[in-house]
């Protein structure tokens, strides 16, 4: 018997099918009336329950291996090609005639060379540019990203950072790149726990402390040290290389037993790597064949035995709904409705305004300034003129003028505003905390537990999908096993049946503009070629089962030789489907925000005709083609979410410096352990199975992005697995000894010029109930506040219940909104009166009236941050205008509105909301898409979900 690998999503599916079946019977029913929907709840539940409910991803040996092509050379040819050593190039050459062995090594390459290089590596938008524009338009429009005279390096300006060509280096895919792949793949997958015919796991199991697992980590080391060394001799000169010619010195004999040492945790990266993206890769493989399989089989079946039940089946087929599902990097609201409608915008205006009061402001603090500064050309140009080209943003602009009921005029990034916090979220609709939920409260944390920090701008990037699968997170691609899905650059993809790896694209994104866009955008044109001919073929078939059914009984050979015709076409359809449009697509890209915190999020490469915006805009126009071409645009609902958004760095310090140097110079010293780079700086590598102790510390600092600053403290009484809570830190007591310190107070003063509020535990906190304190100056003045929640009872007060909390700025207005009409300030007058009293208010009142201020739901966010013990001990926030350690000019992450405020919408042909939605959280994306496709009521709570569905919003 074959060994089989049963698909986790599918587990789920089987496990809950009869109660999802009841429990949204009423929906059902309300759904029916809805022609788009009504055919799918019928057909997709039949896939689910009664198609694909047995089915197994199996192993497969069938296939001849001189099938395989790389490069267009079989693969025995193409491993010739490889700068291998005779040894190694010898033995794999004789393994391939192991067809388990060389199946998987077969298609791990194909993914990794053919898959990612079939695209020509040109620069699409920059061509698209060319033939829009005249030179002398383009002209005008330079800047460090874009040069009409160097078509190759793009970034010329002497005002870049020294280093700034060297950090855009990537990794390069050579020769000497797949050497030393098809190298680990031989030492991993030749014996018999890897070899896929002995075992093949439904899951990557990741390398553990084991006595086996050390073994392989310590034989594979010396392999890889030498194929790295060759593979760095391949790189030029720079940042990169110089990063792993260290590497390769503490990899060395003579170092090998150095503590930490980064070249083992770099081979226990790479082994986890290379094992979990051949298995993933294995997978995707075999399963549209395995599928094609079994759809055969059921139809095949239905046409014996009830044709009537697969004519209805085919034809719910024909326009079932699909969904796609967009998520980019920093995409905030307010910014992209401002350029799209920029006459007259109060967004632009406030926007340049802040940038002339801060190039005028003086801090009297030691502070440094970002390593470059902004040009805003383009955006005084819109402030003074307007904008009127319409090959400017063209599909927001028609997004905004068709669609803008369905985009939320406050989108609402959770607190911190971090895109490793936030982009699970935003994927797949779980809450951060509980069953579940993410477990990922920051880009950092320290996990008492374990005593274990993470830092994900390195190769713990690695471990966030091991940490996710350990909380229970389901990705869409879990929920949706049964249905035909790809993945476009986006983490968390184990159970998609295509996918682009989001690692890859990073790596390679920056050297090669639109290296993941063009990728996925060539797959997806393949296929909507496909999706015409298949609705075709189903129609045909449908058309063919109707007449077969009016043949008479006595012309038996008739319909015997008949059904073997409608055999081989249900055999056609089945195979030809897997090939065609997906049910549900995932884009992820991350540009925007890449770049805009190296030039600011206002600065000429951002936000002009030849920006990063701008450049969205041409793969969105492009994507929105691809469903036209493919004819399924009527059917499939889009949306799209920003984790965050971003606002502006002008002066730059060191919290760390301000305040443990201060104490130190005053006689009070800390033992301080940081655990992150400083924003701009290169990324931290870990290892992951001796990763260093926290403990004999009194504080754990960790920043990113410029406006988030973590301080995770040690001294509770309860014990150091247990976080410090308010009243213990005002009389802190360093490991060293010496007198009691009130700890928040020297924080919030030593920072009081550029602390917006530190945040800190008041009680312990759950899902039920939590108090934080909130602590900052106003006025000279410092001012401690209280946020407690109770359920969905939540109060916000002064400290001594003296005055009215000013901190979080409820009283103000947002001035890069519209003003508030007076029916609005009579509504926020009266929620005034109401929540900011002892009697508080419910969530839904809160979110209300915060978003009428310049800081969107910022009480709830704030009492719902310590959900997760994880989440850090002390949270600074900056001010507007300051950046926590960092190079950079542009940072997110803190509280302003401009960071906070996160894109989401959505869109249809001919679904027209009546009402704008309003506040709407960022992780309604997933649970929106899931309910439009499956017809399943989501429930806040229930199996994972951690945010509410708008689907009756949108169509009311």
């Amino acid at each position: 018997m074959k060994p089989t690998i049963k698909k986790r999503s599918l587990s789920v599916c089987i496990a809950t099918s009869v109660i999802g079946f009841h429990a949204t019977t009423v929906l059902a029913d309300s759904i029916s009336k809805i022609p788009v929907i009504a055919p799918l709840y019928y057909s997709g539940t039949l896939v689910k329950n009664n198609i694909l409910n047995q089915f197994d991803t199996t192993i497969s040996a069938g296939r001849d291996v001189t099938a395989f092509t790389i490069a267009g050379m079989t693969l025995d040819a193409y491993i010739l090609t490889l700068p291998l050593d005779l040894e190694t190039k010898n033995r794999v050459i004789q393994r391939l005639s192991n067809p388990f062995y060389s199946i998987a090594l077969g298609h791990f390459l194909y993914v990794f060379y053919d898959q990612y290089s079939r695209a020509d590596n040109e620069d699409q938008f920059r061509q698209y540019l060319l033939n829009n524009y005249t030179a002398d338009q383009l002209a005008r429009w330079q800047h460090s990203l874009f040069r009409l005279d160097d078509e190759k390096t793009q970034i010329t300006d002497a005002d870049q950072p020294s280093d700034d060509v060297e950090r855009r280096e990537g990794f390069a895919m050579n020769r000497q790149f797949f050497a030393m792949l098809v190298s680990i793949y031989d030492e991993l997958f030749n014996n018999d726990d890897w070899e896929l015919a002995k075992s093949l796991p439904d899951h990557y199991q990741y390398l553990t402390n084991s006595a086996k697992d050390q073994a392989t980590v310590d034989h594979v080391q010396s392999l890889l040290m030498g194929e790295l060394a060759k593979y760095a001799q391949s790189m030029p000169q720079g940042e990169m290389r110089a990063a792993m010619d260290a590497i390769l010195e503490e990899g060395k004999p003579a170092n090998k037993n150095k503590v930490n040492n980064k070249a083992q945790a770099l081979t226990i990266t790479l082994i986890d790597f290379v094992r979990m993206n051949v298995l993933k890769a294995y997978r995707q493989y075999v399963q549209p064949t395995q599928r094609a399989e079994v759809f055969t089989e059921w139809m095949q079946d239905k046409l014996d035995s009830n044709p009537d039940e697969l004519v209805r089946y085919l034809q719910s087929r024909q326009n079932r709904p699909r969904a796609v599902q967009i998520v980019v990097d920093g995409l905030s609201q307010g910014l992209m409705e401002g350029l799209s409608q920029s006459k007259n915008s109060p967004y632009l205006h406030q926007a340049l305004k802040q940038d002339k009061v801060f190039k005028a402001f003086k801090p009297s603090s030691a502070t440094g300034k970002p390593e470059h500064d902004p040009k805003h050309q383009f955006l005084n140009q819109l402030v003074d003129q307007g904008e009127q080209d319409p090959k400017y943003l063209p599909f927001f602009k028609r997004l905004y003028q068709l669609h803008e009921n369905g985009i939320a005029s406050d989108g609402i990034s959770s607190t911190p505003t971090i895109s490793v916090r936030n982009l699970p979220i935003v994927k797949t609709g779980a809450a951060v905390s509980g069953k579940g939920g993410t477990g990922i409260p920051n880009f950092h944390f320290v996990d008492r537990q374990q005593d274990r920090a993470y830092y994900f701008f390195g190769n713990d990037a690695l471990q966030l999908e091991p940490l996710t699968e350990q909380r229970g997170m389901k990705t869409m691609f879990d929920r949706l096993g049964y249905l035909k899905t790809i993945n476009c650059n986006a983490q968390y993809d184990w159970n998609a049946q295509l996918s682009f790896d989001a690692l890859v694209n990073l790596g390679l994104g920056e050297s090669i503009r639109d290296f993941g866009e063009q990728r996925c955008l060539l797959e997806l044109q393949q296929r909507a070629k496909v999706e015409p001919i298949v609705e075709q073929k189903r129609l045909d078939l449908i058309n063919e089962i109707q007449a077969y059914q009016t043949l008479s009984d006595w012309r038996l050979l008739t319909k015997i030789s008949q059904k073997g015709v409608l055999k081989d076409q249900i055999k056609e359809l089945a195979s030809l489907n897997e090939q065609a449009m997906p049910d549900y697509l995932l884009m992820y890209n991350p540009w925007p925000d890449h770049f805009a915190h190296f030039k600011g999020p206002f600065g000429d490469e951002i936000i002009n005709p030849t920006g990063e915006l701008n450049r969205l805009d041409f793969w969105l126009g492009q994507l929105d083609g691809v469903y036209k071409q493919a004819g399924i645009s009527q059917q499939t609902l889009w949306g799209m979410a920003g984790d965050h958004g971003l606002s502006a760095v002008h002066y730059t310090l060191s919290p760390e410096a301000v305040v443990f140097e201060g104490l130190k110079q005053e006689g009070v010293e800390l033992k301080v352990l940081k655990i992150s780079s400083d924003e701009g700086e290169g990324p931290k590598i870990t290892n992951a199975l001796h990763f260093p102790s926290n403990k004999g510390v009194d504080v754990v600092i960790a920043s990113t992005a410029g406006g988030n600053y973590m301080m995770d403290f040690f001294n509770s009484d309860r014990g150091w697995k247990v976080q410090p809570l308010y009243q213990e830190l005002t009389k802190f007591t360093p490991i060293s000894g010496g007198k009691p310190i009130n700890m928040i107070d020297e924080i919030a003063y030593r920072l009081r010029e550029s602390l917006d509020y530190l945040v800190v535990r008041k009680s312990d906190c759950t899902a039920e109930h939590c108090a934080v304190s909130v602590v900052g100056y106003r006025n000279g003045k410092i001012r401690h506040e209280v946020i407690t929640r109770m359920g969905e009872h939540i109060t916000y007060l002064s400290a001594d219940k003296k005055d009215e909390p000013q901190l979080l700025s409820v009283d103000q207005f947002n001035p890069y909104k519209k003003p508030l009409t007076s029916e609005q300030v009579n509504r926020k007058k009266t929620l005034m009166q109401t929540c900011m009293s002892e009697e508080g208010c419910i969530a839904q009142q809160w979110r209300e009236l915060t978003a009428m201020s310049n800081r969107p739901d910022s009480v709830m966010q704030l009492v719902h941050l310590y959900e997760d013990d994880r989440a850090g001990t002390v949270n600074l926030f900056p001010k507007d205008g300051f950046g926590y350690n960092t190079l950079v000019p542009g940072r997110h992450a803190g509280e302003t509105y401009l960071e906070k405020d996160a894109f989401i919408g959505f869109w249809k042909e001919g679904m027209q909301p009546k009402i704008r939605l309003g506040a709407v959280d960022n992780g309604s994306l997933a649970p929106t898409l899931y309910e439009y496709l499956t017809g399943e009521e989501v429930n806040v709570g229930r199996d994972g979900w951690g945010y509410p569905s708008l689907l009756k919003l949108l169509q009311k």
